[in-house]
């Protein structure tokens, strides 16, 4: 369920992914193949949903520290992280809350459910090597994933191996005591191909308390077994530990209390998927995976003042262990040349755990699980110019009964070298955390799933000269059931509506083979009922500017630009303080090859030292530099 490959699909994902090019932020002209939004491998043209593809020569080129760094330049995700790199960064997609985004990697889902986040991903705690595509579905897919994929799903796919053999090494050193190394290996052995890699990452004090340390390894691969079979597995193991002021508290300016958050997670993710070919018009999968994570945290208290007032939050420790064990099968059928259908079944176990304190004396320790069966079916009328698609996902959890997620949509070229109209509607629903229902402080176990019904349509048209790609987009939400906290009960409470609507604006002009340029904005409002509170931590308006540049065959750069939008907030300290200012920022990477095997490279970030702040009370630390060697030991 989670992944839904077919066989035809996993193997021209394959032969197109090492042919891609580079498809920047906001790009259209480029037409990769995209596998998150329905079964099968598709071209990113013909899907009908809103996506942005990130290929692996892009994520290369970027020098990302990690997946916050490089999802700052995707467009339309409004992005927010505390203070300084490392600082806990979540990302919300269309006015949807921040754990309303299911991130997977490799079509696994890695939502924490256990923890105060209440399933936010924080992309900081993600490094990217041996990453080969990231995939950015706007709109719910719940007909495909079941929860959690209400709001959207950001897909991370891992690199699978190389024909030839490839050893890469690289290391990096910055301000802020930055230092990094990494390696990785490609190749084939016998019927294996497989793609490994290692990092560390350390990273000093940046502004107050913040400094921070990640570690990974990852091992993936396919077995052809015969003639039509395919086994391929993948495991990545993510160490981290971070360390900074907590929310709310009002961050390094603002904080009364000086004491930093305390946080290590480690979390190691397993799975394999077995493929074959029954007739040449039916190919399965059969998958099976679990996710595990664990997380010891330590937060001192957030006060209003001195003396403190019940407004303020009281320490807590907490150890967290959360696993989610995946077995599911998938057929996809081959009807027609034109028509085809894939239909998926599977089960789904949560279980997780809390022990903890607060103000050291409170406990707040809970134990929870969860058993989902799961089924959907999606069928797919395509031709070269019309890809008309209808899905429905079934969803049976104890305690919850039964929750259907249908989808449809529908991508038309109108004419040769004409404009092609998109345009898709679906229904999505996130079961409660783990921390809502079980918390024995504010959790509530009657709490209903939060729902979503969203619609979007757009446009895109390419034009040849001047070679310039325009897309725009109209999306609406309507978010029900929302889960609010209650000052009267002291309990999470299903209370609110919330109505988001907008539009999406993207172009790109590539006056040379060697040159691209693009702009992306978004705008959008909403409407909340039932509560007082404002749309918090999402702006009205953001966008960005991006430059690429081949100078030559052995330099190239790209510089962007991101602005976003004056955001309301709310910090425990200065309560009369409800909105963070808008900011912009501008980072600058370059690579230079000096011979086939050694290159160097440089980012920038936030080159004009803007003093800006994403949450009030948490700054920006200023510029920051990184210089970094590569050092191909032995394949290209």
């Amino acid at each position: 369920m989670n992944r839904r490959w077919s066989m035809a699909g996993i193997l021209y994902f394959g032969l197109a992914a090492a042919a891609q090019g580079q498809t920047a932020p906001g790009d259209v002209t480029d037409n990769p193949n995209v596998i998150t939004v329905t079964a099968q491998a598709m071209p990113l043209a013909s899907t009908s949903a809103s996506v942005t593809v990130l290929t692996r020569d892009y994520i290369e080129s970027s020098h990302a520290e990690n997946a916050a760094d490089l999802l700052r330049a995707a467009p339309f995700l409004q992005i927010a992280q505390s203070g300084a790199s490392g600082g806990l960064t979540t990302i919300t997609i269309r006015g949807g809350k921040p754990n309303f985004t299911m991130v997977t990697i490799d079509g696994i889902p890695v939502n924490d459910i256990t923890t105060t986040l209440g399933g936010s991903f924080d992309f900081s705690s993600l490094p990217i090597d041996n990453i080969e595509q990231v995939e950015i579905v706007r709109g719910p897919l719940s007909s495909v994933y079941g929860s959690d994929a209400i709001g959207g799903v950001i897909n991370f796919i891992s690199r699978r191996g190389a024909r030839k053999s490839l050893l890469d090494v690289s290391g990096e050193l910055g301000n802020f005591l930055r230092r990094q190394f990494k390696v990785s290996a490609a190749g084939t052995w016998k019927a294996l191909q497989y793609s490994a890699s290692g990092s560390f990452l350390d990273v000093g004090q940046q502004v107050l308390n913040d400094g921070y340390s990640v570690g990974s390894a990852s091992f993936n691969g396919s077995i052809a077994l015969g003639r039509n079979r395919v086994l391929q597995f993948e495991s990545r193991y993510t160490n981290d530990e971070s360390a900074g002021f907590p929310a709310g508290s009002g961050g390094p300016e603002l904080s009364i209390l000086r004491q930093p958050v305390s946080d290590h997670a480690v979390e190691l993710l397993l799975g394999a998927s077995f493929k074959g070919e029954v007739r040449p018009w039916w190919t399965y999968s059969i998958d099976l995976d679990r996710v595990n994570r664990t997380e010891n945290n330590a937060s001192p208290a957030v006060l209003d003042r001195i003396p403190p007032t019940y407004n303020s939050l009281p320490s807590s420790t907490s150890y967290t262990d959360f696993t989610r064990t995946h077995f599911g099968a998938t057929s996809h059928f081959n009807f027609h040349r034109n028509l085809s259908a894939n239909i998926g079944v599977g089960v789904r176990d949560e279980q997780g755990s809390t022990v903890g304190f607060l103000n050291a004396t409170i406990p707040e320790s809970f134990r929870i699980g969860r058993t989902s069966l799961l089924a959907n079916s999606e069928l797919q009328y395509s031709t070269a110019r019309l890809t008309v698609t209808a899905g429905f996902g079934f969803d049976k959890t104890e305690g919850y009964g039964e929750v259907t997620s249908p989808r449809v949509g529908v991508s038309w070229l109108t004419k040769e070298g004409g404009p092609r109209l998109k345009s898709s509607w679906a229904k999505g629903f996130k079961l409660p955390s783990f921390y809502a229902l079980g918390n024995p402080v504010v959790g509530n176990p009657s709490l209903r799933p939060e729902r979503s019904r969203s619609f979007d349509a757009g446009v895109e048209q390419a034009f040849k000269r001047p070679r310039v790609t325009v897309s725009a987009t109209y999306f609406r939400n309507d978010f029900t059931d929302l889960v609010d906290f209650s000052t009267a009960t002291f309990h999470l409470l299903n209370r609110s509506h919330a109505l988001t609507q907008g539009a999406e604006f993207g172009t790109d002009y590539a006056p040379t083979a060697k040159v691209k340029f693009g702009v992306d904005i978004s705008y959008m409002v909403w409407n909340l009922q039932n509560t007082t509170e404002p749309l918090r931590d999402t702006p009205h308006a953001n966008g960005g500017i991006h430059l690429d540049w081949k100078i030559s065959s052995r330099l190239r750069s790209r510089l962007e630009t991101q602005w976003m939008g004056r955001r309301y907030d709310f910090q425990v300290p200065v309560p009369d303080i409800t909105s963070v200012g808008g900011y912009s920022n501008t980072n600058l990477s370059a690579n230079y090859d000096l011979n086939g095997k050694l290159s160097v490279y440089l980012r920038g970030d936030n080159l004009f030292d803007s003093k800006y702040h994403e949450y009030i009370g948490f700054p920006n630390p200023g510029i920051s530099i990184r210089v970094g060697v590569l050092y191909h030991v032995f394949g290209q």
